[in-house]
């Protein structure tokens, strides 16, 4: 692990009024918490946390181009609510000599996926309160980081994530999934008041740091349903996921490529129902995804005539979904698995040559570190 030199001066981090009211709730003994509750929620034994002003960790999962990254941490180091900003570098890439001073850069080694990243970046900053991942194509608000803070210091409180708005539309968090761990069909309207929800997504998401010490992301998933399932498994331990009305803005799809991340959304998909379902929940999601989703996908791209280049990654993802299923925290040994199919298929059409090689060729791998928007398909879409 490659950590940056500390800075040389120091960095002017004293508590705000907005730190000092979340480290007050953090900790505090249950009360009202002004939060639209989930029916049967039980409030969890919150961890005895030291008295001190609320420290919050900033995580960027980083792949590809440093500008992007560069940009997002300069705008976090200006914000006074954010204690210190954290920069994984899946990529193996060097920290970018215009990387604000204060900002630490880790070199993580090897690709360890979203949830590995993300992980990585936590253990190296353990004694922190709460910790903020968000993908680095991700404009945030500091009235939306001060209105989360807010609501992640309430008792019981172990997940926030603010409404996610893009070009595409508003991605709000689901109140509840279907049998088929989708997003049930309904208009997409951004919510008016903080409201408990089953998954907010991971592409911006605040985590009590206690509640990720004993809930930790599950790394087997490598890309793609680690916040759903995080999420999930918080809810199940007592802990609260809470969306709130405060708004940010996602400017693009990240660096995912069309062809692997249907590959994920498929495979894990199918690995989520086998650990969180019942005996019948997971045939049932591979059935449908095989004779409904992807159907419906090769009708999508021969008619906006992109060919049929899915159909073998979602066959993959069908095919690993219902194969062996890796231990929590085991992600498979050839991850990033479906970067060998993409890369054959790249070479089969003639597109590899308008591509950096990759690491293996002394270049990048497609993008596998960013989570897309949505990560849960609504029911009967494409995953």
């Amino acid at each position: 692990m490659k950590l940056s030199d500390p800075p040389s001066t120091p960095i002017d981090k004293r508590p705000t009024e907005s730190q000092t009211r979340v480290q007050r709730r953090l900790g505090s003994t249950p009360g009202s918490s002004g939060v639209q509750r989930l029916h049967g929620q039980r409030t969890p034994q919150v961890p005895q946390l030291v008295r001190r002003s609320a420290r919050t960790t900033a995580v960027i999962v980083h792949w590809g181009p440093t500008r992007p990254t560069v940009d997002l941490a300069n705008r976090l180091d200006k914000i006074g609510s954010i204690t210190e900003v954290v920069v994984v570098a899946n990529d193996g890439s060097s920290r970018p000599t215009d990387l604000p001073e204060a900002t630490v850069w880790l070199v993580a080694p090897a690709n360890l996926g979203f949830a590995g990243g993300f992980r990585f970046g936590c253990d190296a900053r353990s004694d922190t309160d709460v910790y903020l991942l968000l993908n680095n194509d991700v404009r945030l608000p500091e009235r939306t980081i001060e209105a989360c803070l807010e609501l992640i210091g309430q008792d019981g409180v172990g997940i926030v994530g603010p409404t996610l708005m893009s070009a595409r539309g508003i991605y709000p968090a689901a109140t509840r999934l279907t049998s088929l761990f989708a997003v049930p069909r309904r208009p997409r309207r951004a919510p008016v008041q903080p409201t408990e929800a089953a998954y907010v997504t991971g592409a911006v998401l605040f985590v009590r740091a206690a509640c990720h010490r004993l809930v930790p992301m599950d790394t087997r998933y490598f890309l793609v349903f680690e916040d759903t399932d995080l999420c999930y498994r918080m809810r199940h331990a007592g802990w609260r996921v809470v969306a709130s009305p405060h708004q940010a803005w996602h400017t693009g799809g990240g660096t995912i490529p069309r062809n692997i991340y249907s590959y994920y959304g498929v495979r894990n998909r199918i690995w989520f129902a086998r650990i969180h379902g019942e005996s019948w929940r997971a045939p049932l999601v591979a059935a449908w995804l095989a004779l409904v989703v992807l159907p419906r996908n090769v009708g999508s791209d021969v008619r906006r005539r992109r060919g049929l280049v899915r159909v073998p990654f979602m066959l993959h993802g069908l095919l690993d979904g219902i194969g062996p299923l890796p231990p929590a925290n085991t992600p498979l040994t050839d991850e990033p698995r479906a970067a060998r199919w993409e890369r054959g298929w790249e070479r089969a059409s003639g597109r590899a040559a308008h591509r950096p090689p990759s690491p293996s060729e002394g270049g990048e791998t497609p993008g596998v570190a960013v989570a897309a928007e949505p990560v849960l398909a609504q029911a009967g879409d494409a995953p």
